[in-house]
């Protein structure tokens, strides 16, 4: 069976150096190599590099701790910018710094959003605006059925759709903190 052709201009990389160009012209000229074929050599690195290397593991978290197991004492020590960063941190999610590293600690291992009180507070007033979509959505639905299609408008199913919209925003927003607080800076 024979393999499709790649047209040979998709297999070459086009690369803006910019002020680059020239410091790694003169680079490769010391090396006695062309910066075409010292780039290859170090793209074929890092791909073996990346072969060899083991695929990071997500761990899954299954709920809540069983009521009888046991916690392990686990002792870090920060430097002191560290420990304030910390406590600066855990007052803005409003938990403790314990709660604060453990959450952090929780979203690396699992990749998956450790929410803080401000997030649980939006995606309850979420769920809040979802139950009453549903309920109007019953109702228009009800109107239908009965034959009054009068009262079901343009209007009505696009304030559903503006009340959708902001959920999904207030719902992504609390998840995109979630998640990027663990960034630092």
């Amino acid at each position: 069976m024979n393999k499709p052709k790649t047209p040979k201009s998709s297999q070459y990389l086009d690369v803006y150096l910019g002020a680059l160009k020239e410091p790694w012209g003169a680079y490769c000229a010391a090396l006695g190599k062309k910066p075409g074929a010292a780039i290859k050599e170090a793209i074929e690195q890092q791909l073996a590099k990346a072969e060899k290397a083991p695929e990071a593991k997500t761990y899954q978290q299954t709920g809540e701790a069983p009521d009888g197991e046991v916690k392990v004492r686990f002792e870090i020590l920060l430097t002191p910018s560290e420990k304030a960063a910390i406590q600066e941190r855990a007052e803005l999610e409003r938990c403790s710094q314990r709660r604060w590293v453990i959450d952090a600690i929780r979203a690396g291992l699992t990749r998956e959003p450790q929410f803080g009180m401000k997030e649980i507070e939006a995606l309850g007033e979420s769920n809040y605006q979802l139950l009453s979509i549903g309920r109007n959505l019953n109702q228009v639905a009800r109107a239908m059925n009965e034959g009054r299609r009068d009262s079901v408008t343009i209007e009505s199913i696009e304030r559903l759709r503006q009340i959708i919209d902001a959920h999904t925003d207030k719902v992504s927003g609390a998840i995109r903190a979630s998640l990027e607080r663990w960034n630092i800076e």
